[in-house]
């Protein structure tokens, strides 16, 4: 009995010490990064049918009294729980794993607000005998315990899992279209510099075209020869060919122009949008490693 009561002592202490925890970081739905709780059993009783019988409790943190039944069948896979109004209920169930006498498990929910916690009363019996509270079976409860609270941990780890997931989509999608758009530049830049070269040849071109024109313009003024005059129609009409070819090419520069502003712009703006999506997905790697943590924690 004085094992019994220094069980339940612990069990006090460790809801004294949920209740003046220091501040944990936590995410913005209230999930803690940390684990900071001491799990311990507390010797208690429940009603089962009309006759009380002695039980254990034990905490979950992180849930709530209606979500303690998956969570107990998830810590109890082989156990098959149903409910009667408040009281859950399973039968032939191996408790602890490995004891030849199958068992019937009787469970009850509360609530500890200040501690944070999901309370399982829980009362173990062979037929309508009820299992005596040992320290074999605390341990056991305390076993049971733990694997509740890894379950809770654990579906915070896949939530989070979950957004690292579409995070990390995202900053794929921001890194493709930063790519794009500096593809785009680049492609845009290299038009450029091929129209300035072409621009600068047309360019040349026409000025010798204009020199050679002043001159077959002033043979034929000179010559009156038809000759003359064909050969000046000639170089009119080259320099004609060349004017044309030198406006679409100022034409293509301006167009090329426009898409450098459009795509120099772009690229920053389209930089900044990965480097925050990176940011939020290195936010979320680093809350799934800090829950990864919590997990291993849980003992």
């Amino acid at each position: 009995m004085e094992q019994m009561l220094r069980y339940s002592a612990l069990f006090t202490l460790s809801i004294g010490m949920a209740a003046v925890v220091s501040a944990q970081e936590k995410l913005a739905d209230g999930t803690a990064l940390s684990w900071n709780h001491e799990l311990a059993v507390g010797l208690d009783s429940l009603k089962n049918g009309t006759v009380m019988v002695p039980a254990y409790t034990v905490q979950v943190f992180e849930t709530r009294s209606n979500q303690l039944g998956d969570l107990l069948e998830k810590a109890l896979p082989a156990a098959k729980f149903k409910k009667t109004g408040d009281v859950m209920k399973a039968e032939n169930v191996l408790f602890p794993a490995g004891n030849a006498t199958p068992a019937t498990l009787v469970a009850t929910t509360s609530e500890d607000k200040k501690a944070g916690a999901a309370m399982l009363h829980i009362a173990v019996l062979h037929g309508d005998t009820v299992v005596p509270q040992t320290p074999a079976m605390v341990s056991a409860m305390r076993d049971l315990s733990v694997r509740m609270n890894k379950a809770v941990v654990q579906e915070q780890i896949d939530a989070q899992k979950k957004k690292l997931e579409k995070s990390t989509g995202k900053t794929e999608s921001a890194v493709k279209t930063q790519d794009k758009a500096q593809g785009k530049l680049t492609k845009a830049q290299k038009e450029m510099e091929k129209i300035s070269k072409e621009k600068l040849d047309l360019q040349k071109e026409h000025n010798v075209m204009e020199k050679d024109i002043a001159l077959q313009n002033e043979r034929w003024a000179n010559s009156q020869d038809p000759k003359d005059l064909k050969k000046l129609t000639k170089a009119r009409e080259k320099i004609t060919k060349n004017e044309s070819k030198l406006a679409s090419t100022l034409k293509d520069e301006s167009k090329t122009q426009s898409d450098i502003a459009k795509y120099t712009e772009a690229v920053p703006d389209a930089t900044k949008t990965r480097e925050d999506k990176a940011s939020d997905q290195a936010d979320v790697q680093r809350n799934v490693d800090a829950l990864q943590r919590k997990l291993e924690s849980v003992r």
